[in-house]
């Protein structure tokens, strides 16, 4: 990908900001340095490029944590209409903050609530082309509250690690059963580093059943079931 001055410098402010609340308020992340920064945060985040067509879509964030991916997704493509999802009241105010700083806050949607909770509210269930989720929970799990969120004929982007792309074929039952089927998973590199990283990409074919997404805790009792 080629981005131009405007999107680098705002990434760097996003980079500058999340270096203060680090410094100042509270951690939000552990990713600290600029090379450790720009690979982990914002090349891992437009990763997704190599996986899925962003220009014009309707795409949920879902953990956004410090804004990522979302954030660098709405600067790299900016005609991407960009909902922000986190529980974290103390995460959201950052990402607040940021909007504000890059003249986003009225082409940003940001929620703060729980996926499972809000995954059922007819406003945004189905609502989307796209959810995503990096580096939050197990498959299923992220399964059963990003599925809900995506149009039939849209997909639910996860970043993984090899040992959850090898568990795969123990929850394509279950992922088929929230109306999504695996579509594919593009390995990846960041740098020099010799780590494979993994888009795992599941189509969303039918409509979610209206009892998922359950609670977290009976989605957990569930996963220890299937592991």
């Amino acid at each position: 990908m080629e981005l131009d001055e405007r999107a680098l410098r705002r990434m760097l402010v996003q980079k500058s900001m999340l270096e203060n609340w680090n410094s100042t308020r509270f951690n939000l992340t552990a990713i600290k340095g600029d090379k450790e920064s720009a690979l982990k945060h914002f090349a891992d985040s437009l990763a997704i490029n190599l996986a899925v067509k962003l220009d014009s879509t309707e795409l949920i964030d879902i953990g956004t944590g410090a804004g990522f991916p979302g954030i660098p997704l709405k600067i790299a493509f900016p005609s991407i209409r960009l909902t922000l999802l986190d529980s974290k009241e103390k995460k959201a105010a950052f990402v607040m903050m940021l909007l504000r700083r890059l003249e986003l806050s009225n082409e940003v949607n940001l929620l703060i609530a729980r996926g499972e909770d809000i995954g059922k509210d007819k406003k945004f269930r189905e609502q989307f082309d796209i959810a995503t989720m990096r580096g939050v929970g197990k498959i299923p799990i992220n399964a059963e509250v990003g599925l809900p969120f995506v149009k039939v004929g849209g997909f639910l982007v996860l970043w993984k690690g090899e040992k959850d792309i090898a568990q795969i074929s123990k929850f394509e039952q279950f992922i088929e059963e929230l109306g999504g089927k695996v579509e594919k998973t593009v390995p990846y590199k960041l740098g020099d580093d010799t780590q494979t990283r993994y888009l795992l990409v599941i189509k969303k074919v039918n409509k979610t059943p209206a009892k998922y997404p359950r609670k977290y805790s009976t989605m957990r009792k569930h996963l220890k079931r299937m592991s």
